[in-house]
């Protein structure tokens, strides 16, 4: 990850992620076979440049667009509808608490989101999308709220790149509620809400709180992970620091390993099956993998 080895990111870092970006403008529309086809930009019939169909003639209906072939071969006086988009905004709520701050791989967690935040970003102001965020970690939150092209972007990148210079140690249990009460109280409605956190703050406890949020916006979990998380490595004594204290950790001890990958297991299906009674769709981020392959499903 250039200068910062993955430990934080810079402002310069997040703008040259622009280029990085131009692939997921690529990606062709499927809405049909995409397992995240609810992120589509909503349309409504009306004005505008995608031809929709046709049907017979209302009262009211632009004469400019009277389908002059299917009126005479069918006697019956036809008009063209055509899509027109709906402004959609988009919020992209990063985690920056302190268990971000950990990786085994090519960067900590709280790195990667701040690079997908920024890809996604990026990605949606080109298509002519209103981007806007929030940051937060302990018990502080960084908001910018979605404008047009850079002059949400822009705040948004320097905001990531300051708090993930900061690396804070403050602890707030509540922060991850706290992010989404930001959202709660602004009554949002129609809106494209993209979480990219590890999700150890989560609490079933908040799903009945929070549907009233999903319901009205598409929201979509983004957990980032590191492969330790999920999995130890092979037998062996691995040193491991919270940034003060050394440790070690040895997985010769096979009930050990399998209890740790079980508990892992068992906390990931139980995010799932939380985000899935919210019908909110869920992204796995692998803090080793190449992040634009992994966020092409948002724009397919």
């Amino acid at each position: 990850m250039k200068g910062s080895l993955g430990i934080q990111t810079t402002l310069d870092e997040l703008i040259a992620l622009q280029s990085d970006a131009q692939p997921l403008l690529w990606q062709k529309t499927n809405s049909h076979h995409t397992r995240l086809c609810g992120l589509k930009q909503a349309k409504q019939q009306g004005r505008g440049i995608d031809f929709s169909e046709t049907r017979i003639y209302q009262p009211g209906d632009d004469i400019r667009h009277i389908d002059w072939h299917a009126t005479l071969r069918t006697t019956q006086t036809h008009t063209k509808l055509f899509h027109e988009e709906k402004e959609r905004p988009i919020w992209l709520l990063v985690d920056h608490n302190p268990s971000m701050y950990f990786a085994t791989r090519l960067a900590f967690k709280s790195v990667i989101a701040a690079h997908a935040a920024a890809l996604c970003a990026w990605a949606f102001s080109a298509k002519g999308e209103r981007v806007g965020g929030l940051v937060f970690s302990g018990k502080t939150q960084w908001s910018v709220p979605p404008k047009n092209r850079l002059h949400a972007v822009l705040p948004l990148l320097k905001q990531l790149a300051d708090s993930s210079a900061k690396a804070s140690e403050e602890k707030d249990d509540n922060s991850l509620e706290l992010a989404f009460n930001f959202l709660l109280q602004r009554q949002l409605h129609g809106s494209l809400i993209l979480v990219f956190s590890d999700f150890w703050q989560w609490d079933p406890g908040l799903i009945t709180r929070l549907q009233p949020l999903t319901r009205k916006n598409q929201c979509v979990a983004v957990i980032v992970q590191d492969p330790l998380e999920t999995a130890l490595p092979q037998k062996g004594y691995y040193p491991i620091s919270d940034g003060h204290n050394r440790y070690k950790i040895n997985t010769h001890d096979a009930h050990f390993k399998d209890r740790y990958e079980r508990y892992a297991a068992e906390r990931l299906q139980t995010l799932q099956q939380s985000f899935q009674q919210l019908n909110m769709p869920v992204i796995l981020l692998s803090t080793a993998e190449a992040l634009v392959p992994q966020l092409k499903i948002l724009f397919e």
